[in-house]
C-alpha cells in the first residue's frame, strides 16, 4: 500500500474539516448534498462524453495499481537479468523461472521467449519498443482523464453555485431573511469543484503519471537486458549498465550481485 497517497488524502480532509469547524458557527451549512450531486454527477457526466467507456472504466484500475506500491522494484528485475546473463553464458541456455510481482514480470517472459525462439536482435528491439510506447500512451490517457476531471469540477461548482443564486434570487421576493443562508449554501459548489480538483482528481492524475514514468524506465531496463542476453554480454557489464537506470542511493543493493557477477 502507497501509505504517502493515504496520508495526504485524510490529512488534507482533516486539516480542512478543523479549519472549517473554528472559522464558522455552524459547520452544517458546509454540507450541501445537491450541490456535491451537481459537480460529482456533471463531471462524471462529461467525462463519459468525451472519453470512451472503456477507458473511464479502466482508469479507476489505474489508480488503485498505482496506489498498491510506493515504487517498483527495478532491482529485483535487474537481479534476475543478470541471473539469466551468467545463465546463459555457463550454460549456453535460458530458463524463465520467476516470481516477480506486475505486469512488467509477463513483458520480461515476453522478451525472454523472443530470445528462445531465436529473433534477432533488430526484432526483438522493435518489438519491444513498439509494446513500450503502447504502453505509455495508453497509461497516459488514464492520467489525462484524471486531468480533466480536475479541469470539469471547477466549472461544475460555478454551474451549481448559479443554479443557487437563481434560487435565491426567487426566494427574495418571499424576504430576506434568509438571504445569508442561501448564499453560503450556493457557494459550497463552488468550494466542492475546487477541492475536487486540487485534492483528489489533479493529485491523482500526477500519481498516476509518477507510476507511467517508474513502468516505463522498468520496461527499458528489460529491454535493454534481452538485448545484453542477445548480444551474450558478460553479466558484471549488464548489471554496471543497468543499474544505471537507478538512483545512486540503491546501488548498494547490488554490492552481493556483483560479487556473483564478477567471478
Amino acid at each position: 500500500m502507497n501509505i504517502s497517497t493515504v496520508i495526504g488524502i485524510v490529512f488534507g480532509i482533516a486539516i480542512l474539516g478543523f479549519a472549517t469547524f473554528l472559522s464558522t458557527d455552524s459547520a452544517g451549512v458546509f454540507i450541501n448534498i445537491p450541490g456535491l450531486a451537481i459537480v460529482l454527477g456533471g463531471t462524471l457526466a462529461s467525462t463519459f462524453i468525451c472519453f470512451p467507456l472503456k477507458e473511464v472504466t479502466r482508469v479507476f484500475n489505474t489508480f488503485l495499481i498505482a496506489l498498491r506500491y510506493e515504487e517498483l522494484p527495478a532491482h529485483a528485475y535487474i537481479e534476475e537479468i543478470v541471473r539469466i546473463a551468467r545463465q546463459a553464458a555457463t550454460w549456453g541456455k535460458i530458463q524463465q523461472e520467476m516470481d516477480l510481482p506486475g505486469t512488467e514480470s509477463a513483458f520480461l517472459q515476453a522478451s525472454l521467449q523472443m530470445l528462445i525462439d531465436g529473433y534477432s536482435r533488430e526484432e526483438i528491439q522493435d518489438i519491444l519498443d513498439t509494446r513500450i510506447e503502447q504502453t505509455y500512451q495508453q497509461e497516459q490517457s488514464s492520467a489525462g482523464i484524471y486531468r480533466t476531471m480536475a479541469k470539469l469540477s471547477p466549472a461544475y461548482g460555478i454551474i451549481g453555485t448559479l443554479i443557487g443564486l437563481i434560487g435565491m434570487m426567487q426566494s427574495m421576493s418571499v424576504g430576506l431573511g434568509n438571504l445569508g443562508a442561501h448564499m453560503a449554501v450556493a457557494l459550497t459548489t463552488t468550494l466542492y469543484g475546487i477541492l475536487l480538483a486540487n485534492l483528489i482528481f489533479l493529485p491523482i492524475a500526477i500519481k498516476v503519471e509518477k507510476r507511467i514514468e517508474e513502468r516505463v524506465i522498468l520496461m527499458c531496463v528489460i529491454r535493454d537486458g534481452t538485448l545484453f542476453i542477445k548480444d551474450k554480454t558478460p553479466a558484471a557489464i549488464v548489471l554496471d549498465k543497468l543499474k544505471a537506470y537507478l538512483p545512486q542511493r540503491h546501488w548498494a543493493a547490488f554490492e552481493h550481485e556483483e560479487e556473483e557477477a564478477g567471478q
